[in-house]
C-alpha cells in the first residue's frame, strides 16, 4: 500500500475571516497549511486558525503582509514556506469536497508534476448542473479526460486542458516542479494566475487529470471579490499574456491553443469591464496583436468571431 500523499494547502486571505475559518474546518487531509493574511483590516490570529483546522501551531503557518499586495504575491510567499512534496492552492472562498481525500489516495505512489482535477463553480447552480461550466466541460470532453478517476494527459489532451479557465485551485502540484522551473503567480491585482496556469502546462513532463470534483469555488454576483472587479486593473492582463506568448514561441508549440485562450479571455474581460473602458481595451488589444503577428494570424477574429471582433477589437471604431 502506498504512503498517503503529504499535502500543503496554501490560502491567500484578504478580509475573509469567516470564509477561511469555514474552509479550514472542512480541510481534513492537509499535513501543513499556510495562510497568508494579505493586509486584512483585522489581522488573523493563528490560535483561531489552528482551532478551526484542528491543527497544532507547528502544522499551520500564518504570514501577514502589512498591506494588500494581491493573491499572486500571497501565493508566492506561501510557496516559499511549503515543506511537503505536494501543494494545493485554495482561495478563502473555496471549499473541499469529500472527493479531495479520494483524489489524494488516487495520487499516492504516482509520479507527476501536477494533477488537474474538476471543480464545481457556484455560478453553475443557476443552470442546475454540477461541475465546471459548459466551456470547460467541453474542453475536458475534447481532451478525453472527462471520465476516469485518474488519467495521464497526452500532448494532444494538454492542448485542450490548457484552454480551460486559469484557476490556481484545481491543480495539485509537485512542489519541486514549481521551484525547479520558477513557476509562480504574476504580482498584479487580477489575472495573476495566468502565468501559473500556462507555465505549468508548458514546463510539465507528466500531467495527470482526474474527473473527481474535489473543490467548490463560490462566487457571489455583485460582491466585492476579485472576480467581480470591473476596473482598470483588468487591463494589466496583457502583462502575463505577453510573457506567455514569448514562452509559447520559444517552446515551439502550436500557438493555436493560446490564441483561443486569449480570445476567450479578452471576450470575458470585455463583458466584465466598465463600459467606459471598452475603447481602452480595444486599443490595447489591437496594439498587442500588432506586436504579436504570429499570434494574430491564429486569431482571425473578424472572420471567425465577427460579433466578438466588433465588441473588442473594433470598439474604438464603433464607440
Amino acid at each position: 500500500m502506498n504512503a498517503p500523499l503529504e499535502l500543503t494547502v496554501a490560502i491567500p486571505v484578504h478580509n475573509d475571516r469567516d470564509e477561511v475559518l469555514a474552509l479550514l474546518a472542512g480541510l481534513t487531509c492537509a499535513a501543513h497549511i499556510v495562510v497568508v493574511d494579505d493586509g486584512s483590516d483585522l489581522p488573523l490570529r493563528q490560535d483561531e486558525l489552528c482551532a478551526a483546522a484542528r491543527l497544532s501551531p507547528g502544522q499551520l503557518t500564518l504570514l501577514r503582509h502589512d498591506r494588500a499586495r494581491g493573491p499572486g504575491a500571497a501565493r508566492n510567499a506561501a510557496l516559499a514556506q511549503v515543506r511537503t512534496e505536494y501543494l494545493l492552492y485554495l482561495d478563502a472562498d473555496d471549499l473541499p469536497t469529500g472527493e479531495l481525500p479520494l483524489l489524494l489516495a488516487d495520487l499516492a505512489g504516482q509520479e507527476f508534476d501536477f494533477c488537474i482535477f474538476r471543480h464545481h463553480d457556484s455560478r453553475s447552480e443557476q443552470e442546475n448542473y454540477w461541475g465546471p461550466d459548459p466551456h470547460d466541460r467541453a474542453l475536458w470532453r475534447a481532451a478525453g479526460s472527462d471520465i476516469g478517476a485518474l488519467t495521464p494527459v497526452t500532448a494532444a489532451a494538454a492542448a485542450q486542458l490548457v484552454q480551460t479557465a486559469n484557476y490556481p485551485w484545481n491543480k495539485i502540484y509537485r512542489t519541486g516542479f514549481l521551484r525547479d522551473h520558477d513557476i509562480h503567480c504574476s504580482q498584479i491585482p487580477v489575472h495573476e494566475d495566468i502565468e501559473l496556469h500556462w507555465r505549468s502546462f508548458l514546463n510539465a513532463r507528466r500531467i495527470l487529470a482526474s474527473d473527481r470534483i474535489a473543490a467548490i469555488h463560490f462566487v457571489t454576483p455583485g460582491g466585492d471579490r476579485l472576480t467581480n472587479m470591473l476596473g482598470v486593473d483588468r487591463l494589466r492582463v496583457f502583462e502575463p499574456l505577453t510573457l506567455i506568448a514569448a514562452e509559447v514561441s520559444a517552446a515551439g508549440v502550436d500557438p493555436l491553443p493560446f490564441a483561443r485562450f486569449t480570445l476567450g479571455l479578452l471576450g470575458w474581460i470585455h463583458h466584465h469591464l466598465h463600459p467606459e473602458l471598452h475603447p481602452v481595451l480595444a486599443a490595447r488589444t489591437r496594439d498587442w496583436l500588432a506586436r504579436h503577428p504570429d499570434m494574430a494570424r491564429h486569431m482571425p477574429l473578424d472572420a471567425a468571431h465577427p460579433g466578438l471582433y466588433a465588441g473588442i477589437v473594433a470598439e474604438t471604431e464603433t464607440s
